[in-house]
């Protein structure tokens, strides 16, 4: 086989979800070059997953001169297969401008015209998880792929020198409690009053001993971080980590909890116990790829999974069903 590029601009746990893809295909074409396209403010991420040599990026917005750039550059490396994980209309574009023998993608309307070798992007009437439904796409490759032979992630190996030495200051002394405070959108976010009681109750456990790191990046995530630093007896990281930073935190912690996000699915590349909440997704189709130490507390509603676009109740209670109480007693049960 010869030089293949993976394209899945983003995000942070899309392009976990591919790490067994990449696996499967190395093991079968140990001596192809493997390239990995992202977005740049992904690159750290792809850089992440194992086997890849080299990661290329492009911007979030593309004009002409991008595009055209683009073009130029992708066909001076003369790759020969490309696969598209997702199929969106911007990796629709690129995979086509690749110029590649090979564009492998998913059944999509509109976006057909981009490749020469489609599968559906569902198979029968259940629920496929993300990191086998990607994978499938090695099919079009000959590579044979069933659900129950898909490796588990691998635990990721990090490099300490590219660790801040605040960082690694942080996570010393006391055991640790990892808690991302945020979410990808309204609808799986467990509210800032969730994360205080549950503070609270962490802080006054007896026996535990820890101290609770808080973690996450967007502009809520850190307002609700300097919120409860103001207030409980925690230490405040929002804002401050880099993907690897946030990994090697994670792998320090004694336990990691947070909703399903980017960050669980670093959470997954590591050791560390996991305790997780679903909300409008299902772990079905969206779960850590990972076997032991891992607790997923999630409300049994028919309305579950949704299209997260609004709520029938207006109240996600999907999310805000889901105890502090049980939550608590599902993390303490890892500090035993």
């Amino acid at each position: 086989m010869e030089d293949i590029l993976f394209i899945r601009l983003r995000l942070l746990g899309d392009i976990i979800f591919t790490i067994p893809a990449v696996q499967i295909y190395r093991r079968h074409f140990p001596d192809s070059r493997i390239y990995y396209l992202v977005e740049e403010k992904f690159r750290e991420a792809a850089a992440l997953v194992p086997g890849i040599d080299q990661v290329l990026t492009v911007p979030f917005k593309m004009g002409l001169k991008d595009i055209f750039r683009f073009r130029r550059e992708i066909r001076g490396l003369g790759i020969d297969t490309v696969v598209d994980f997702h199929s969106g209309p911007k990796a629709a574009l690129l995979t086509r401008l690749t110029g590649a023998k090979i564009r492998i993608g998913y059944h999509t309307p509109n976006r057909n015209w981009a490749y020469n070798r489609l599968i559906p992007r569902k198979i029968g009437p259940g629920f496929t998880h993300s990191v086998f439904n990607q994978a499938r796409l090695l099919t079009l490759l000959g590579i044979p792929i069933k659900a129950e032979e898909i490796p588990v992630y691998p635990e990721i190996p990090i490099d300490e020198t590219r660790v801040a030495e605040n960082v690694k200051e942080a996570v010393d002394g006391r055991k640790k409690i990892v808690l991302h405070i945020g979410a990808g959108n309204r609808f799986r976010d467990w509210g800032t009053e969730n994360f205080f009681s549950l503070i609270e109750k962490l802080n006054q456990c007896p026996d535990c001993k820890v101290e609770v790191l808080l973690i996450g990046n967007t502009e809520a995530e850190r307002q609700r971080g300097n919120y409860l630093q103001e207030r409980l007896r925690v230490r405040d990281l929002t804002g401050r980590l880099s993907i690897l930073e946030t990994l090697y935190v994670i792998s320090k912690a004694a336990v990691y909890f947070g909703v399903d996000s980017g960050a669980l699915h670093l959470a997954s590349l590591t050791a560390t116990p996991i305790v997780a909440l679903y909300g409008p997704n299902i772990p079905a189709v969206s779960g850590p790829w990972r076997q032991s130490q891992v607790t997923l507390l999630q409300q049994d509603l028919a309305c579950r999974p949704c299209s997260q676009r609004g709520c029938q109740y207006d109240t996600m209670m999907c999310m805000k069903n889901i105890t502090v109480d049980e939550t608590y007693e599902a993390i303490i049960r890892y500090l035993q």
